[in-house]
């Protein structure tokens, strides 16, 4: 090959790359602009509603625009790109970022957009990112409960107290007694062993569902989305420290919706479906109860402690002014350490069933005392069993093992139970 075949190939390669390049831009000029066509009698979306329960604005009560006419031109001309820069998403406040991510899905819905896909995934991403990396998020909590609020399923976060302080004038409409809480994301004064920031939190009460600035432009979550379930990284042996997050959302959503001032249509049929779901986890779920023992004790290889018919032992019990006693359960160690962390209780798991052999003699139970509050009178106890039993017969269910109401000795049947929550969980005090 000669000399000018070398430099003309390599001036037809840079021709033809120039070219490919240049091709590629009207490709995409085209496309966007066929795009910007097919929404040209679109306007850019504003706030979606609060929720689906209407609010009376005549008042003056309401969110007020976060994204400018102006910024809205800027930002959302952004949806026509194929192919948009990371870095661009770096320059917009978190409103825009939202408003960005609602006008693109808007508008994708209306007529298919370049580079949804990408797009999408690009801005939701950027979004969890900054929910995952906030120093603090603003949330709302339920006043009549002491917990996150929880609205059709979803709690509500914020990333600008302002919005979120807004939203709860909002909510006030609708009687929701809820405040805002300003909320470390990573508690820096978590001394345990295993830390737990608020996303952790969120897993133990079952919140699972999260709005990100309810009231303006705002986005859906999955809090596994941002963190993954506590016992997934940390080797949490759930055997030994039991979780109820369905059961904690169960009582939180029944509990909010009974003290809920509203009359509306089928309240009665929803918040007896509340009630029983609640209720129908009770029966299934394994408590952590406070309790101590004097006497030999047989310590296994496990770890697990074994007792005999001279230990001697007894439990916590809660006495009202009435002069009734009810035994406190817990749903898990958190709800168990607000006020028994590193007391004289220890901790043992036993099963509904087992609990039905320990308040013969009692009133009945009252779950996470320092929390919930759910008391559950023994006759109750009682018929949620049976009920729960006939349930089990017609699905063919094995049963659980119901309380013997003849029983002949109740040390025994409590040293029996004892001897089987000690292979869930090691007496281990003040281990959280």
């Amino acid at each position: 090959m000669g000399l000018f075949d070398f430099f003309g190939g390599k001036k037809a390669a840079e021709n033809a790359e120039e070219l490919a390049e240049k091709n590629a831009a009207q490709l995409k000029e085209k496309e966007m602009q066929d795009a910007m066509d097919a929404h040209a009698d679109m306007e850019w979306p504003g706030f979606p509603r609060l929720n689906p329960v209407n609010i009376d604005t005549s008042d003056g009560v309401a969110m007020q625009e976060t994204v400018s006419g102006e910024r809205k031109e800027e930002v959302g001309e952004m949806i026509y790109d194929s192919n948009i820069s990371p870095d661009s998403l770096r320059t917009l406040s978190n409103q825009e970022l939202l408003f960005l991510l609602i006008a693109l899905e808007v508008f994708n819905k209306k007529a298919a957009l370049p580079g949804f896909e990408d797009n999408h995934r690009k801005i939701y991403n950027d979004l969890l990112g900054r929910i995952r990396d906030a120093e603090t998020l603003y949330v709302l909590y339920d006043s009549t409960t002491g917990y996150p609020f929880i609205d059709h399923g979803f709690a509500n976060v914020y990333f600008e107290k302002e919005i979120a302080e807004t939203a709860v004038k909002l909510f006030a409409k609708q009687f929701r007694n809820v405040h805002v809480r300003d909320i470390k994301v990573e508690n820096p004064d978590d001394t345990a062993a295993v830390k737990r920031g608020f996303f952790d939190y969120l897993y133990y009460i079952g919140i699972e569902n999260l709005l990100v600035d309810n009231g303006a432009y705002r986005a859906r979550f999955r809090r596994n989305e941002i963190v993954a379930a506590p016992g997934d990284w940390s080797g949490e042996d759930k055997s030994k420290n039991p979780v109820n997050p369905a059961l904690n959302f169960a009582m939180l959503d029944f509990m909010a919706e009974m003290r809920w001032p509203v009359q509306y249509e089928k309240r009665n049929e929803i918040v007896r479906a509340k009630e029983m779901r609640m209720l129908s986890l009770i029966r299934t779920s394994n408590f952590i109860i406070p309790m101590q023992h004097e006497g030999p004790v047989e310590v296994l290889e496990d770890g697990r402690m074994k007792f005999n018919k001279d230990t001697k032992f007894r439990f916590l019990m809660m006495n009202t002014s009435e002069g009734k006693q009810f035994l406190p359960v817990y749903t898990d160690a958190i709800e168990f350490g607000k006020k028994l962390r590193g007391s004289e209780w220890n901790a043992a798991v036993f099963r509904y069933q087992d609990i039905l052999k320990f308040v013969s003699d009692k009133d009945g139970i009252t779950i996470n005392p320092d929390g919930q509050s759910v008391v559950l009178p023994k006759d109750r106890m009682m018929m949620l069993e049976v009920a729960g039993q006939q349930a089990d017969r017609m699905r063919g269910v094995a049963p659980q093992g119901a309380p013997n109401a003849a029983k002949s000795s109740e040390d025994a049947a409590v040293l029996q139970a004892l001897d089987q929550a000690m292979a869930r969980m090691g007496e281990k005090k003040g281990e959280e």
